[in-house]
């Protein structure tokens, strides 16, 4: 079964338990039901997903939405120390660049970076292109665009990972409030950024001894987590309708 339809704003909010204000951006639901095996599923099920969606008893359904919140946004910024912070989280400058600030990309195709250069937040982060060789030995030409290098604090924050605070290209990388230098985020801005009250992964339970949790596990932990505040609202809304 493989169709677009367009169905009543009702059936939109019971199947999406959208609220009413959202729902002038819900215009059309895509189904589309489930090969039953896995074989099938793998090589043959293609399908354009939308950013909503649920799927029951095999079959898919999703609708493009856009959000429609006006209230005030808690911004990267707002979770954010003011006063000092641990030099441990500042970045050094050789290891921010390896170039001029401004260049956002590489090319490798004629010839690999050397290591030290391959090992800064500019590299990383920024787009690059170089030659791979995958385990069948087959060559190809890698390619990947650039993000943003310091996440601006005038926006929410984005999702965090499990490889928060390690070298990766989703860690955050900020501006101090306080000194203007580039750092990481805490664990404490961590725990906020994830609706935790401050302090939440301080201590932790070792055979029955309570000790402190080192900064790259308190920060594991929270990236591992969801968001609280959000799946608080989803509960409520969960329990209106349900009642």
């Amino acid at each position: 079964m493989k169709q677009n339809m367009v169905i009543s704003r009702d059936a939109v909010e019971l199947l999406f338990l959208l609220k009413k204000n959202d729902l002038k951006y819900a215009k059309e639901i895509k189904i589309e039901k489930l090969p039953k095996g896995i074989g099938d599923l793998s090589v043959h099920f293609k399908f354009a997903f939308e950013n909503s969606g649920v799927m029951r008893d095999g079959v898919v359904y999703i609708v493009k939405t856009m959000p429609a919140y006006d209230g005030k946004q808690i911004t990267l910024g707002d979770i954010m120390d003011t006063g000092d912070v641990d030099e441990k989280y500042f970045i050094p400058e050789e290891k921010l660049y390896y170039t001029y600030p401004d260049v956002t990309h590489s090319d490798e195709t004629l010839g690999k970076l050397p290591k030290e250069k391959r090992q800064t937040w500019q590299y990383l982060k920024g787009a690059k292109k170089l030659p791979r060789k995958a385990a069948n030995v087959h060559e190809y030409l890698f390619s990947e665009g650039a993000i943003p290098m310091i996440d601006g604090e005038d926006k929410p924050a984005r999702t965090m990972l499990i490889s928060e605070g390690f070298f990766s290209r989703t860690t955050y990388i900020v501006k101090d409030k306080k000194t203007g230098m580039i750092r990481l985020l805490t664990a404490e801005e961590t725990e906020r950024i994830q609706g935790f009250p401050t302090g939440h992964t301080q201590y932790c339970d070792v055979n029955g001894e309570i000790v402190e949790m080192p900064t790259n596990k308190c920060r594991f932990m929270i990236g591992n987590a969801l968001v609280v505040d959000l799946i608080k609202d989803i509960e409520k809304e969960l329990d209106r309708k349900i009642k």
